[in-house]
């Protein structure tokens, strides 16, 4: 039996969403960010402090590796079935459903 490949159409739309994603989260020039962090370790309130942290996002190095780590799995997804990708999720799914219910 041949091995049924996913179409290049959902490998683009996943590629797509997936960059979509990682711009969304840095909508702030650099310098603003750097501004922002700067003023927020002045700030008293040590609770507001650590919500600006968690709003700024990630460092370039952190963005670097996701991008890598999205790349990669694009390009396993490529090359691979459609039952093993279906298979993959249902994993996913199950070990998050299996951590909610803890």
């Amino acid at each position: 039996m041949r091995r049924i490949k996913p179409d290049a159409h959902f490998v683009a739309e996943q590629a797509a969403r997936m960059t979509e994603l990682l711009q969304q989260r840095s909508a702030i020039p650099r310098e603003e960010l750097e501004y922002l962090a700067e003023r927020a370790t002045k700030l008293k309130d040590e609770r507001l402090q650590a919500a600006i942290a968690g709003l700024i996002g990630w460092g370039d190095d952190e963005r670097a590796e996701l991008e890598t780590f999205i790349a990669i799995a694009i390009e396993v997804m490529k090359r691979t079935n459609v039952s093993k990708l279906r298979e993959a999720a249902q994993i996913v799914e199950l070990r998050y459903l299996t951590k909610e219910t803890k």
